[in-house]
């Protein structure tokens, strides 16, 4: 089965119900991943493309209807 993100669309600019994690440790990292495969994400920020890019560099993020995502997830939107 393909994931697909869910697109929120408003005023012609899609977003995405994002669960971002910080990632500045190995501790936190592992908390989040191991939150995530127990399916507990926490959706609570709309962000567009753009918004989510910089977001990578220090965080984990997920979208709703894909989970984790790198910048080469994101690049297929």
């Amino acid at each position: 089965m393909a994931r697909e993100a869910k697109i929120y669309n408003k005023d012609n600019i899609n977003y995405y119900n994002c669960d971002i994690r910080i990632a500045d440790n190995l501790e936190h990292i592992y908390d989040a991943r191991r939150d995530w495969v127990n399916g507990k994400y926490n959706y609570n920020k709309l962000l567009t493309k753009e918004e989510i890019f910089p977001l990578l560099e220090k965080n984990l993020v997920a979208i709703e209807g894909l989970e984790e995502i790198n910048e080469e997830d994101l690049n297929n939107l």
